[in-house]
């Protein structure tokens, strides 16, 4: 499970291509192709290695004006998620 102190980082060696605010990440060393929705995209935008998963999760709700509270187990859920399918170092 991932710490709400954890400072998730997407991998540098992935392709990551945004189209209609969805993306498209192709991982070249398993050969897979992840596609996200518009949420778990502005997510992973904020896995740049600077930010906890609770900062991530504060910087979605106040872009969306939700509570923390209803937005850190998604946030907490995407980033779990991308770090099993390989896509953060």
């Amino acid at each position: 499970m991932t710490s709400p102190a954890s400072r998730p980082s997407l991998r540098e060696d992935l392709t990551t291509v945004e189209l209609d605010g969805e993306a498209i990440v192709y991982d070249e060393t398993s050969g897979e192709l992840h596609h996200l929705n518009p949420a778990a995209t502005i997510v992973l935008s904020l896995c740049d290695g600077s930010l906890s998963v609770e900062e991530i999760a504060a910087a979605v709700s106040d872009a969306f004006e939700l509570t923390l509270d209803h937005v850190l187990p998604d946030v907490r859920a995407a980033v779990e998620r991308f770090g099993q399918a390989g896509l953060l170092s």
